[in-house]
């Protein structure tokens, strides 16, 4: 039996795939490893700071824009106390706070975020 359980352990280490990532009900699959430089490892940064001109310089693809648009959302909803990310899907990425159950979903464009939606579970 141990050697059965070593077995499996060393062939999950070894092929990832075969893993499996924790789920959210709101968020789908969890990301475990955020790599360097890439959308999601954006977006959680952008959740964790407040929400100033100077985010919007950072992180946004048109500032005016989507300042106009989402700036009532972003600065009654973050930073995020608890933040996971989903995985990325077509340029976007869910990001979940895990004290308040909240989630942003951003869409990336050149690498900022485009456009976003606010799903909040408070009140529930």
């Amino acid at each position: 039996m141990l050697r059965t359980i070593s077995i499996i352990s060393v062939l999950l280490l070894a092929f990832p795939a075969f893993s499996i990532a924790p789920v959210s009900d709101d968020i789908g699959e969890v990301a475990v490893q955020v790599d360097a430089g890439s959308i999601t490892e954006t977006a959680l940064s952008a959740v964790k700071e407040e929400y100033t001109e100077e985010w919007l310089g950072k992180y946004a693809a048109s500032p005016y824009v989507f300042g106009e648009a989402y700036s009532e959302i972003l600065s009654s909803s973050i930073p995020f106390a608890n933040a996971i990310a989903g995985k990325e899907r077509n340029g976007a990425v869910d990001i979940q706070d895990t004290e308040t159950g909240s989630v942003l979903s951003f869409v990336f464009q050149d690498g900022k975020i485009a456009a976003m939606l606010f799903r909040s579970n408070e009140g529930l």
